[in-house]
């Protein structure tokens, strides 16, 4: 009889617990930029740390579509994607962001046009703050580890 409680207990916690880290997984774009700029420079670094990697869902209307270079300072090469810019959009806060997405592949951005509503997966690869905005960057496509260690130079 007295290991019913206990077992309550844990499921109760359980529970709990799935709950929250569920919530947590569950940060949409909107809410990454309102954290991101209620946050001190200490704690961005500790959320961009947190998300880099991470799957999120994003949409906006097309702005722009353009070739655009990295550099690997490791490799001294410079490798080639395609991003598309979107309209600045705000939050329930107020607070400015836009999201721009990666590609590396050019037959995916061809037939993107200006106005256009587009929503796509991809993976976090930057949160900055660009003083009027906060820009969010996601890579479209399977993020590879040569792809992690260039996009955190």
């Amino acid at each position: 009889m007295k290991a019913a409680p206990k077992y309550i207990f844990f499921i109760i916690a359980f529970l709990a617990s799935f709950i929250c880290l569920s919530y947590a997984q569950n940060l949409s774009i909107p809410d990454l930029a309102d954290k991101f700029q209620a946050a001190t420079d200490l704690q961005r670094q500790e959320i961009v740390n947190g998300w880099l990697g991470k799957a999120m869902q994003a949409n906006g209307k097309v702005l722009n579509v353009e070739e655009y270079n990295f550099f690997d300072e490791k490799n001294d090469k410079s490798e080639k994607y395609y991003r598309v810019t979107t309209e600045t959009q705000k939050t329930a806060d107020n607070t400015p962001y836009q999201v721009i997405f990666l590609y590396k592949n050019l037959d995916k951005v061809q037939g993107l046009s200006k106005g256009q509503l587009i929503e796509r997966d991809g993976s976090v690869i930057g949160v900055v703050d660009e003083r009027l905005q906060i820009a969010v960057w996601l890579y479209v496509g399977d993020l590879t580890e040569k792809e992690k260690n260039l996009f955190n130079n």
